[in-house]
C-alpha cells in the first residue's frame, strides 16, 4: 500500500478480490472500474506500432511514438471477471460504474449505461464508443470526449476539439489507457467530494489523478500487474509536481452536462 499527498489516496498492488474481502458491506459510495474485456488486447499486434504520424493544425507532422516504449505483450485480457467479482463489488460499493459491461452477462445488472463517444471517424477500425454500466441511472447517459490515437480532447469545455499541440497529449502507459478527462467528467457528473471510491483495475490509474484533482474524500485503487503498478506510481508522482488547474476547469464547466436519454 502506498500513500500520497494525503492519506485519502491508497494504491494497492494486489488481487482485487482479496482486497475487497477486507472491507465491510457498503463501505464505498462508488466503484469506478475499467475491467478486462476478455478480447486479448494485452497481446494485440497494434500495440507494437511505432511509425504512426499525425498532421497538426500548423501543418507539421508529428510522430507521437518517437519516444514510446512498446507495450509488453501480456495475457491478462483472456476473460472478463466472473459473476463473483460483480457480487463482491456490489457488496462493498453502494453504486457502480463499470466499463466493459457489453462483454459480461452478470446477473443483477440494471439498465443504466454511460455511452462514451470517442469521436472515431467513419472508416476507422477502432470502436466508436465504449459502454459502462451505471447503477445510479436507468437510461443511457451520453458522454462525448475525443480520444482517438493521437487526437485527444483539449478540455472538458471543448470535449470534441483536439489538443492543438500533440506534445501536450496525455502519454499512454497501458493498452487500455483511458483519459483523465473522462474520469474527471464522470466525477463531476456523478460523484461528490465526500464520497469514498474504489477502482479495482487501476491500469494507468487515470482515475486516481482525477480523484486527486477532485479532492475526493477517500479512494482505493488496486492493480495486480507489477509493471503497470510501478509505471502508474511514477506517473502520479510526476503529475503531483505540476500546478493543479482542475478547479478552474471545474468552474468553467459548472452546470455543463452531456447526458441525453
Amino acid at each position: 500500500m502506498i500513500l500520497f499527498e494525503s492519506p485519502n489516496i491508497n494504491l494497492i498492488y494486489a488481487d482485487c478480490m482479496g482486497v475487497m474481502q477486507g472491507y465491510p458491506d457498503n463501505y464505498f459510495d462508488w466503484a469506478v472500474c475499467d475491467i478486462p474485456y476478455g478480447i486479448g488486447v494485452g497481446n494485440m499486434a497494434y500495440l507494437k506500432e511505432m511509425g504512426t504520424t499525425v498532421k497538426q493544425k500548423n501543418g507539421t507532422k508529428l510522430n507521437g511514438n518517437k519516444n514510446k516504449i512498446p507495450y509488453t505483450f501480456k495475457n491478462w485480457d483472456k476473460i472478463p471477471p466472473p459473476q463473483s467479482y460483480f457480487d463482491e463489488l456490489k457488496r462493498v460499493c453502494k453504486e457502480q460504474i463499470i466499463f466493459g459491461v457489453e462483454y459480461v452477462d452478470w446477473d443483477g445488472l440494471g439498465e443504466g449505461r454511460i455511452r462514451w463517444n470517442k469521436g472515431v471517424a467513419d472508416g476507422m477500425s477502432f470502436k466508436k464508443y465504449e459502454l459502462a454500466y451505471c447503477s445510479a441511472i436507468d437510461y443511457v447517459y451520453k458522454l462525448d470526449l475525443l480520444w482517438v490515437g493521437m487526437c485527444q480532447a483539449a478540455s472538458l469545455y471543448e470535449p470534441m476539439i483536439q489538443q492543438g499541440n500533440k506534445k501536450l497529449n496525455e502519454k499512454r502507459i497501458h493498452p487500455c489507457h483511458k483519459p483523465v478527462l473522462l474520469y474527471k467528467k464522470i466525477f463531476l457528473d456523478f460523484l461528490k467530494q465526500e464520497d469514498k471510491v474504489l477502482d479495482t483495475h487501476g491500469g494507468s490509474m487515470s482515475s486516481v489523478i482525477a480523484g486527486i484533482d477532485f479532492e475526493i474524500a477517500e479512494m482505493v485503487c488496486i492493480e495486480i500487474d507489477k509493471e503497470y503498478f510501478d509505471m502508474s506510481i511514477q506517473r502520479i508522482k510526476t503529475y503531483l509536481k505540476r500546478p493543479k488547474g482542475f478547479f478552474k476547469e471545474k468552474e468553467i464547466n459548472k452546470g455543463l452536462k452531456t447526458s441525453k436519454k
